[in-house]
Parts: C-alpha cells; sequence; structure tokens
C-alpha cells in the first residue's frame, strides 16, 4: 500500500503530464490517499517507481499449511484462484477501533550527479492506523530508511560522482527525458507522524472511497464487478485506458492495497478468474523469499509502455504474499529502463485490528 502525496513542487508537473507522486520523506501536506491499484505512474523512475507489493501473510487461521508443504504440481491461474478464494472466505479481522498495516517499501528510482545517471532503491517504512469508524483520525507513522545503488554498475557510477550523499531526482517525461531535478539525500531520516481527519483515503481509479465503503462492498464476484466499473472514467495518466485491463488492476488492488474483509477478496480472487489475460506462474517465491503460487497479467498504455504486473498468492489463507511490476516493452516514462526490470515493492510486516491509541 502505497502513501499518495498532496503537496509536490510545480516545476515537476510540466504543462500537458500527468502528476508525479513525490516521496513521502520529501511531502510537504499530510498523506491523503491510497491507490486501489498502484501502476506505475508519470514520476515512477525519477521520484517513487510504485507498483510491487509483498504481503507477509499475518493472522493466520488454525491449521494453516504454507505453499511449500504443497505438492510440487503446477496450477493453472483458474485453480490458484479459486483455491485461494476458498481459503479467503473464511479469513476475517478481528474486533477493534482501529486497522493497523505495517509495511516497508522499496523502489526503484532514476537519480543524477552532475552529467551522469543511475538508478538507486529507495526504502521507507510505514505504520498506519485506520479509524475504523471514520470517528478518530487516521495516522500514518513513516520513516526514511535511506537509498542505494540498484546494481554494481549503478554503485559503480555512484562512487564516480564522489559518492554523494545528495542526489537529484527529475520527473521522466513522456519524451523519454528527465524534467528539472530537485535535491534529495540518500540518508536515513527521522520518524515522522502525520494525522488526517479526511475518510476519503482509497481510490478506485479516481473515485475516492472511505475504509467504511471498502466493509460495505459486495462478496459477490458479479455484484463488485458492478461496483468497481462504476467508477470506471477512461483510465488514463497511471491507470490502463483498456477497460479490461483497468478492471484488473483495480480488482487485484484489493488483494494487495486495501484493506478488505476476506469475503470481499475472495470474490475478486473469483472475479480475476474471470477476466482475460491472467496466467499462471506456478510454484515462485516473494520479494522476501517466502513461497507461494504465482500469476501475472499484462497492461500499458502511452504514459509508461507495457507492464507486467505479477502476484504470489498463499493459497492456504488466500492472501497475496507479493506483487511485482515489470517492464515489458519500455516507452514513455519507462523507456531508460530495459525490458524485465523490477520497478519497486512492499512487504506487508503486520495486518491487525485494535482498541489500543496510535502512537504519537
Amino acid at each position: 500500500m502505497k502513501v499518495l502525496a498532496e503537496a509536490r513542487p510545480d516545476q515537476l508537473d510540466p504543462s500537458g503530464t500527468p502528476p508525479m507522486p513525490v516521496p513521502v520523506w520529501e511531502r510537504t501536506a499530510p498523506a491523503r490517499r491510497f491507490r486501489a491499484a498502484l501502476l506505475v505512474p508519470a514520476g515512477a523512475l525519477a521520484a517513487v517507481a510504485v507498483a510491487v507489493v509483498v504481503a507477509v501473510s499475518v493472522q493466520k487461521p488454525a491449521g494453516h499449511t504454507p505453499d511449500a508443504a504443497m505438492p510440487d504440481r503446477p496450477l493453472t491461474a483458474s485453480q490458484l484462484l479459486l483455491t485461494a478464494a476458498e481459503h479467503s472466505s473464511t479469513d476475517a479481522y478481528g474486533s477493534g477501533k482501529y486497522l493497523v498495516i505495517r509495511t516497508e517499501d522499496g523502489s526503484t528510482i532514476t537519480v543524477g550527479t552532475g552529467t551522469a545517471t543511475y538508478e538507486m532503491t529507495s526504502k521507507s517504512s510505514y505504520e498506519t492506523w485506520f479509524s475504523r469508524s471514520g470517528k478518530e483520525p487516521n495516522r500514518v507513522i513513516s520513516t526514511r530508511l535511506g537509498m542505494t545503488p540498484l546494481t554494481p554498475a549503478d554503485d559503480a557510477a555512484w562512487r564516480a560522482a564522489g559518492s554523494p550523499h545528495q542526489v537529484l531526482v527529475g520527473k521522466p517525461l513522456p519524451s523519454g527525458e528527465l524534467g528539472k531535478g530537485y535535491p534529495v539525500s540518500i540518508d536515513g531520516g527521522k520518524r515522522q507522524v502525520d494525522s488526517y481527519d479526511d475518510p476519503e483515503i482509497y481510490a478506485f481509479g479516481n473515485d475516492n472511497v472511505t475504509l467504511r465503503d471498502l466493509e460495505k462492498l459486495p462478496a459477490d464476484p458479479a455484484a463488485l464487478k458492478a461496483r468497481l466499473l462504476k467508477s470506471f472514467d477512461g483510465g488514463g495518466s497511471d491507470m490502463p485506458t483498456d477497460k479490461q485491463e483497468w478492471l484488473l488492476s483495480v480488482t487485484s488492488g484489493l488483494l494487495v492495497d486495501l484493506p478488505v474483509s476476506g469475503q470481499v477478496r475472495a470474490a475478486g480472487l473469483r472475479l480475476i478468474a474471470t477476466l482475460p489475460g491472467v496466467r499462471s506462474l506456478g510454484a515462485v517465491t516473494d520479494h522476501s523469499g517466502r513461497p507461494g503460487q504465482g500469476f501475472a497479467f499484462t497492461t500499458g498504455n502511452a504514459t509508461y509502455g507495457s507492464i507486467e504486473q505479477r502476484f504470489v498468492i498463499d493459497t492456504a489463507t488466500g492472501r497475496a504474499l507479493g506483487r511485482e511490476t515489470r517492464v515489458v516493452k519500455p516507452a514513455g516514462t519507462t523507456v531508460r529502463l530495459d525490458p524485465g526490470s523490477v520497478l519497486a515493492y512492499t512487504v506487508v510486516l503486520e495486518q491487525r485490528t485494535t482498541d489500543e491509541a496510535p502512537p504519537k
């Protein structure tokens, strides 16, 4: 799950280009919205390449058996999704005033020093306290964990530039060029606490919704599809323009980005099983090395080219273990990356409900 910043320098959004989110440590206003589907926004390579989610299964039901113990046999995409849906339907959050989600995010960004450009991995941790009633403020505790060169070649380029502790981050434009850069420290930062009262902290495309809205989503696949498509407005910017690709992206967000009930997640899994373009990856591991069953689909538009989204599912619980978004055909804002490049990841360390007060 990824925080979308409200404020950013105006020079990073030239006229005629989609807006670019800035890293959480650069924002000047509290976070407000979380995407139901995080693809690759226009600033994916220069500010924060959003899209990989690696979720740790927590609150596992009794009798949970990890996928590593399953017979070593390939599952079709439909078998994988429907098996996970059966288990997800019995997976439920407990009672409590707050839903707490703790994550670590890593993203690939393009930075510059002088005339040199290279890639670095930026990491941050988040602990988000969602008010389930909407009566209390939501709170996000974030910590910047720093940036490191992505590959040995990037490390060599960074060292050749003098191993700077401050680099320039510029917005990649649809032309493939980088916009004017702004300075960012590669060092870790202090713990930051943001509180905000706006209950509309999620989005289906451009349709804002609240946590209560998510809890009211239908647990029937056909009804869920109809509800989600009410929010389709043609896509664009960081969302697919193709209606089926948009639906796949938004529905997959229910698996990894949004705190929906196990029953709604089961409906999402069953819905994805009916959509075209979904293929099985067989037995795979997530970004942290946990075993599961994988599926993938490809989306794209003129802004960021063709992107493959890969998911890893723990079929014993129905929860997503991971998502990777890779470049398939670079174009526009991804033109600087090679095919197969991973853009980002998120590790979900904890999901729980509690009546405790959030940290200050």
